[in-house]
């Protein structure tokens, strides 16, 4: 700081090879100049991100698509944008554009778009967690205010951090050198700031331990332990670039891998929620759909996705909601499906009184939860007519 302090006298450079040379001798260390790597570099990035847009177009096309529609598509969607303006902010504030013009911003450049999105990254990614944590692990619907008030505090803590440090000054946080043409940053701004963001991440690995209960054929657990490793491993490499390379912006190596690092993880951490769904629902659509219903009703979770997950559409699987005040069994289910499934043999079913083309489980019997499981269990969800051949009818099974 005491030698940028001293640059702030000096005149504005009249050739960039001259600037560089004097950036040398002030830092004592060899910088690379903007140039057409860092162009390739945002390139790459915004390839990565073209497939990423490309899975959730597609998505977007196939949201009436149930395994689609578990996903969430709506905070899938939150999470890709913010990653998008995320990559953005990290052109300028990694050096790889010159900073002229409106990229001379730094506050605003990473304040408003570099850091407060990547926290609503993170808060989005905090908000799926909860949302199935939720629904399994406490019986409750993804609705209400108790259910968004947690998303709204960390969001709030996100503004009210962003607006403190704009008000800060430009000393004690992030500035612009005009002589120098660059960003000055504080150490205690970045070490507070990823101090938060590693805030964010403990967060989400709290709840993944929590979700380690969903007895799922999902592995809705397995998922999130995937993310959590990428976005540990994202942040180890920006603690360490940060702590062991502050001026990291003006070397060609660090900046490509922080750029290209960050891309990556935003981009993989969004295909390994969406990226099966969407190449089932194009491949195989009617069969996916149909052993995936099959599996929810393995596990006895339909009834779960079906209230609290959005996956009711024109003519879904209609199961009643769960009682989430009581420890009481769930009320008997009615089943209205569009999906033209092999598997259910329809003269086991009673007809409905109101509308005849709605069949319905009768209810005077019932069977124990593991029973059901044992018997679906016991036969392929690849056969046509496996199901059909159980030796206890459909309309004695008690689907949870």
């Amino acid at each position: 700081m005491a030698a940028l302090a001293g640059a702030r006298r000096s005149s504005v450079f009249e050739s960039e090879g001259q600037r560089i040379q004097y950036l040398e001798n002030l830092f004592q260390m060899h910088i690379n100049p903007v140039d057409k790597v860092d162009t390739a570099v945002i390139a790459v990035g915004s390839a990565m991100f073209g497939v990423t847009f490309l899975f959730m177009a597609i998505a977007w096309i196939n949201r009436n698509f149930r395994p689609i529609r578990a996903k969430n598509l709506p905070l899938t969607t939150a999470m890709f944008v913010s990653g998008v303006l995320w990559f953005v902010g990290d052109i300028p504030m990694n050096g790889h554009v010159l900073l002229k013009g409106s990229f001379s911003r730094c506050k605003e450049w990473n304040i408003w778009v570099r850091v407060l999105f990547c926290f609503v990254y993170t808060t989005v990614l905090i908000s799926r967690c909860y949302a199935l944590d939720r629904v399994f692990n406490q019986n409750r619907p993804t609705r209400g205010l108790a259910y968004y008030m947690p998303t709204i505090v960390l969001l709030a803590c996100v503004l009210v951090y962003s607006i403190v440090t704009e008000a800060m000054s430009s000393r004690l946080t992030i500035g612009y050198v005009k002589q120098l043409e660059l960003c000055s940053t504080t150490e205690g701004y970045v070490y507070v700031t990823l101090s938060l963001l590693w805030v964010n991440w403990l967060i989400i690995l709290v709840m993944m331990y929590r979700l380690r209960n969903i007895q799922s054929t999902f592995n809705e657990f397995y998922e999130f332990l995937f993310i959590c490793a990428f976005g540990i491993a994202a942040m180890v490499k920006t603690n360490v670039v940060h702590y062991t390379h502050p001026k990291y912006p003006l070397i060609r190596g660090y900046r490509v891998a922080e750029t290209l690092g960050d891309a990556f993880v935003i981009n993989a951490i969004i295909l390994i929620i969406m990226a099966y769904p969407v190449v089932m629902s194009i491949a195989r659509p009617e069969e996916y759909e149909r052993e995936w219903l099959l599996r929810l009703r393995t596990d006895g979770l339909q009834d779960m996705y079906e209230a609290n997950l959005n996956l009711r559409g024109d003519n879904p699987l209609r199961y009643a909601r769960m009682n989430a005040s009581s420890n009481a069994p769930l009320e008997k289910v009615v089943i209205n499906s569009e999906v033209r499934s092999p598997f259910y043999d329809r003269s086991e079913y009673a007809v409905h009184p109101t509308r005849s083309s709605i069949p319905a489980i009768r209810t005077d019997d019932s069977i124990s939860y593991s029973d059901h499981t044992t018997d679906i269990r016991r036969y392929s969800s690849r056969s046509g007519t496996s199901l059909d051949s159980a030796a206890e009818p459909a309309a004695q099974r008690r689907i949870l």
